[in-house]
């Protein structure tokens, strides 16, 4: 259930993510998969908080999505299918009973040891806005969500190519029947679907759902970053492409700038997700922006499509001449 957009830092927000990506071809143990879902369940779940839903999926081409209600034995009997490197698919939805729209998603989508698949995999945390409020109240639980990513980044082997967090814009699908006769004047789907050109304000919100389908493969190759946000994940690459740890840290200075496993670097601009809005919140993440820039994806080799999804997450980098 997705809870009606709310304004915040005068932009419509529905969600807040935070997703690693991972390079093609990456193979990780169910263990990992078992270990994370574990710490999700434990650390970033609230007491009045229940388990709702348990997804799965076998690895290989063609496998179906076994969709049902989360239940002690459905987990057991699926917990065993990951150690066994047969699953290579979790979600996991939690919700407050009470208030439904208060609800927190954890999923990994891996290529597991010995499968047939090939896909760029990725971990991923997701939550509504009512619980990211009630998230961002605890400093305690801010530092979970961190710490998750942290072990799933490190337990990857070779690292992720990249990851942020950061609050969500979805835009609505609007429903358009391709075989019926079409307006002069109506829009296409993809038009429909196209952001403003501009940011509207210093601390960012950046869309996601279909247009993050389309961007994530630009990460993977080595391609560039969406933006500056909350939370970033660097690789080696990345921290090289922005001039490197030792100008980051300088530039960053009052920020928090974490190593990570191999080679890759967490910047974390503000303690909250949802931090105040002031002159010295703004004046940090156009800060972290400037820094970042030469690591942005750049004009060069892009359709005007993507360009288009990538304008209003950041000052696009001027084509190297």
């Amino acid at each position: 259930m997705e809870s009606p957009p709310q304004t915040l830092y005068e932009q419509s927000a529905t969600s807040f993510a935070l997703p690693l990506y991972l390079r093609d071809k990456t193979e990780v143990e169910g263990r990992l998969i078992l270990d994370l879902a574990e710490k999700f369940i434990s650390q970033l779940l609230f007491p009045s908080t229940r388990l709702l839903w348990l997804w799965t999926k076998r690895a290989g081409e063609g496998a179906k999505l076994n969709i049902g209600d989360f239940t002690d034995s459905r987990w057991k009997a699926a917990q065993k299918k990951f150690l066994s490197n047969e699953f290579g698919v979790l979600t996991l939805r939690a919700a407050t009973p009470d208030f439904p729209n208060q609800d927190i998603w954890f999923s990994a989508h891996i290529n597991p040891l010995g499968g047939v698949e090939r896909v760029a995999g990725e971990w991923k945390v997701t939550c509504s806005i009512p619980y990211l409020r009630h998230l961002a109240a605890s400093p305690e639980k801010v530092e979970s969500l961190l710490q998750l990513a942290i072990y799933a980044w490190n337990g990857t082997p070779g690292g992720p190519a990249y990851g942020y967090g950061h609050i969500v814009n979805s835009l609505p699908r609007r429903r358009w029947d391709i075989t019926a006769p079409k307006p002069p004047d109506a829009l296409w789907p993809w038009q429909f679907s196209k952001p403003p050109g501009e940011r509207v304000h210093a601390v960012p919100i950046a869309y996601g759902g279909d247009i993050e389908l389309n961007l994530a493969g630009l990460y993977q190759r080595g391609r560039g970053i969406k933006g500056a946000f909350w939370a970033n994940f660097l690789s080696l690459q990345y921290v090289d492409m922005a001039g490197g740890e030792a100008a980051l840290r300088t530039k960053l200075d009052g920020m928090r700038v974490e190593r990570l496993d191999h080679g890759g670097l967490l910047i974390v601009a503000t303690d909250s997700p949802l931090p105040e809005d002031t002159d010295a919140t703004r004046e940090r993440f156009l800060r972290l922006d400037e820094a970042l820039q030469p690591a942005f994806i750049a004009r060069e080799g892009m359709t005007d499509t993507k360009r288009d999804m990538l304008s209003y997450f950041y000052r696009e980098r001027p084509a190297v001449r």
